[in-house]
């Protein structure tokens, strides 16, 4: 029979478990006898020839602390698989390994536990469905920014407005000093000028060849050396240039896409932007039942590992988008004042409430019995592979990559997530009928303000947190 083991157990506040995993004389002997042989193998011990040195020699030769270091890796993954067993422990992720003991052999490890979410009665939990509110004035607003969009500068005789553009040949002084002796000057006319108030506007009325003596004084709380001085300039237009958008008519709609008049257009725009209304207003939705069903949960516990996890999860989405732009994750963190290890610091908060919604999510997934068959993973991949996959390979690598193992776990882990989200809502909107048994009186809650990212296992991890430093290439 083989020796017991001396198991010590205690566990702590942040959900882990002190684990001390004691070896009696006859397994530690067991153990230096195996790490002998080993060393035989491969050293030389006087007196004998390689791999015939017996125990007793070889233990002499390198002493008992040498040779359990030969195989405390060994050892140690046997003994703790065997306590996991018998102790019936179930870790969340590998255990740390804190420390070794000689005299007796003793691993003290530190373990992970499972996490332990109780939702308490979510079928309470009701919500507002954000309300949808698109108007002919929304279609306006996109058929001006694309007509913005492809507004082009062309030179007007008429004076000059706000607006436009203004090539001006122009020389200004402060007393004796020259300030400005520009020609060919193109001036962008603003509401506001910047740098001295009043300067855009002396050109607003003057055409192409007109000439102006204007006289503009520097504010006191100016940062310039001529504060609360005059300045004298005399201008000389060449060129107003307006910024020209395109007439809307049918012909401009037809050369948008595929519309058959404006008409069209216009009405294909407000569905697609209903579409698109409704898709927000269900992403705010979702994101609200999460944080309620977060508030909402009487015990949530969970060890470091599962915000490190995340933590991890959101640098690496955010190198794999710096990649994307050609920035390496080390250069940019340097050009935003931080390194690695401050910026994992400053992510942590948004890390948690991330791990929290998956946490929730994947309780509410079990409580509610929500499963994906195999039957709706084969389905959701032949609706994401094109058709003729043999003449595409392309789409033959595709089918290849989603149909083995990890590619169907994926999309089982995304289906799940879309089957207990919509769970979640019809729960929060009052359309779900409680489990038999149970009375579901609506309690309102208010939900918090939803917060980019918190929302659901597998869902946008490489969309740009809040208060992340923007990807953009400068």
């Amino acid at each position: 029979m083989t020796e017991p083991l001396t198991i010590t157990t205690s566990p702590r506040d942040d959900h882990q478990l002190d684990l001390t995993i004691q070896l009696g004389p006859e397994r530690t002997e067991t153990a230096l006898q195996r790490a002998a042989k080993q060393v035989a193998k491969r050293a030389n011990v006087p007196g004998f020839r390689k791999g015939h040195a017996p125990y007793s020699a070889v233990l002499r030769a390198y002493g008992r602390e040498a040779l359990l270091n030969e195989v405390l890796d060994d050892l140690g993954r046997e003994v703790y698989s065997e306590v996991l067993e018998t102790e019936q422990i179930e870790p969340y992720a590998q255990a740390a390994l804190v420390d070794v003991e000689m005299d007796p052999l003793a691993f003290k490890l530190t373990v992970p536990l499972e996490p332990t979410v109780d939702l308490g009665d979510y079928h309470t939990l009701r919500l507002e469905e954000p309300q949808l509110n698109v108007t002919e004035a929304d279609v306006d607003k996109v058929i001006e920014g694309r007509r913005n969009q492809l507004a082009t500068w062309v030179d007007i005789e008429r004076p000059a407005e706000i607006g436009d553009t203004a090539v001006v040949d122009i020389k200004g002084d402060v007393g004796e000093d020259s300030i400005m002796d520009n020609r060919d000057w193109e001036i962008n006319l603003k509401d506001e000028s910047g740098w001295l108030p009043g300067f855009d506007q002396a050109f607003v009325g003057m055409a192409a060849g007109d000439e102006k003596d204007f006289t503009l004084t520097y504010p006191e709380d100016s940062t310039s050396r001529y504060k609360g001085q005059e300045a004298n300039f005399h201008a000389t237009v060449k060129i107003v240039r307006a910024h020209v958008q395109p007439e809307t008519n049918d012909e401009w709609a037809k050369g948008q896409g595929d519309y058959q008049d404006l008409a069209d257009l216009r009405a294909k725009l407000l569905v697609s932007l209903t579409e698109q209304a409704k898709a927000e207003a269900q992403s705010k939705l979702n994101d609200d039942a999460i944080r309620a069903l977060i508030e909402h949960a009487p015990q949530m516990e969970y060890p470091p590992v599962v915000v490190n996890e995340g933590v991890e999860e959101m640098l690496h989405d955010l190198e794999h988008r710096l990649s994307d732009i050609g920035y390496k994750l080390d250069d940019y963190l340097k050009l935003q004042g931080t390194n690695a290890a401050e910026y994992r610091q400053r992510i942590r908060s948004q890390a948690e409430e991330r791990a929290k919604g998956r946490l929730v999510l994947s309780a509410l997934a079990r409580d509610e019995k929500i499963e994906v068959t195999p039957e709706e993973i084969s389905a959701h991949i032949e609706q994401m592979i094109p058709s003729g996959v043999d003449d595409n390979p392309e789409a033959k690598n595709l089918l290849e990559i989603l149909g083995g193992e990890p590619g169907r776990e994926m999309i089982r882990q995304e289906l799940l997530t879309e089957k207990t989200l919509a769970r979640l809502r019809e729960i929060v909107t009052g359309e779900a009928t409680a489990p038999e048994g149970e009375v579901a009186e609506p309690a309102t809650t208010e939900a918090p303000a939803a917060e980019q990212g918190t929302a659901a296992p597998n869902t946008d991890a490489a969309g740009q947190e809040e208060g992340e430093p923007s990807v953009e290439k400068q």
